[in-house]
């Protein structure tokens, strides 16, 4: 499984004292059911020590100190002191930014698509597409990926969908296809893989099926290049609704790695950009 890392000066740098300070590592993962979390200041599960990351009442992310179950609760808590002392300042700086914004409505956040395939417009045949000499005009990603499966959790369907618009536009793809238009051409990863440098959109993922999902789960087994498809997927309904609904846990625990909450982003277009960079992209704006 691929963890949703950021990999930024500041995070390298607390790495760095992790390690030689208490002899431990450190992923930063984004947080996806806030209903367990409660008001705990730390937790543990199975051997990691789970950090929260909060802003102003917000969890905008966890930061996890694996195998931290032979230290003591004094260095326990030294540990989320100093982790919180180096993540928290960056994240506040992004939420103060985006207060004042945040009060306008998300139907006037509207992504610039410019270059987006939009739903329901005509696409070039699968065939072509899968065609290895086929002269594409696709332009390389502008952004590495921490992953090429990213889930939205949202109970509007637009607003999911301008948000895979945004990750979309931010990657530099050259096309956005619903999964449904071209499923039936598509059987097996290395099909999917050959499409080369596009967004392909699962909307209501709980309606997939068992040769869908294997396909999913073929797909993202192994670790793709930039220049191959981002897959995002959408569901109003909870993670764990999603284990009810007919979906393998395994792909539901893929699906958790990435998951961003739409209903609890950034209400501006300059807002959402920011955080889908901070949380999805290798070179976020927090490395300069």
């Amino acid at each position: 499984m691929q963890n949703s890392t950021l990999d930024s000066s500041y995070v390298e740098r607390l790495k760095q004292i992790l390690s030689s300070r208490y002899g431990k590592g450190l992923q930063i993962r984004q947080l996806m059911d806030l209903a367990e979390l409660g008001s705990e200041e730390v937790f543990t599960r199975g051997r990691d020590l789970h950090i929260p990351i909060r802003v102003n009442g917000a969890v905008l992310g966890t930061a996890v100190v694996p195998s931290a179950d032979d230290l003591n609760a004094e260095k326990r808590q030294g540990v989320a002191q100093l982790v919180r002392m180096v993540l928290e300042p960056a994240m506040y700086k992004w939420y103060l930014d985006q207060k004042e914004a945040n009060l306008q409505e998300i139907n006037k956040a509207q992504p610039d698509f410019e270059n987006v395939r939009l739903f329901g417009e005509s696409l070039p045949s699968i065939e072509d597409l899968l065609k290895e000499d086929e002269d594409i005009p696709a332009k390389g990603p502008g952004s590495d990926l921490v992953s090429h499966l990213i889930h939205l959790e949202g109970h509007s369907e637009q607003a999911n969908k301008k948000v895979a618009l945004q990750l979309h536009e931010l990657t530099g793809r050259w096309a956005f296809v619903p999964f449904n238009d071209i499923k039936g051409q598509l059987h097996s990863a290395q099909d999917i893989a050959k499409l080369g440098a596009m967004t392909i959109f699962i909307e209501n993922a709980e309606t997939l099926n068992a040769a869908e999902q294997e396909l999913l789960m073929d797909y993202i087994a192994d670790e793709r290049e930039q220049d191959e498809p981002l897959i995002i997927t959408s569901s109003s309904l909870k993670l764990g609704e999603l284990s009810r609904a007919s979906l393998d846990d395994k792909l539901v625990d893929e699906l958790s790695v990435n998951c961003f909450e739409v209903d609890r982003a950034p209400l501006t277009a300059q807002g959402l950009r920011e955080v889908l960079e901070l949380f999805f992209m290798k070179d976020s704006p927090l490395d300069a």
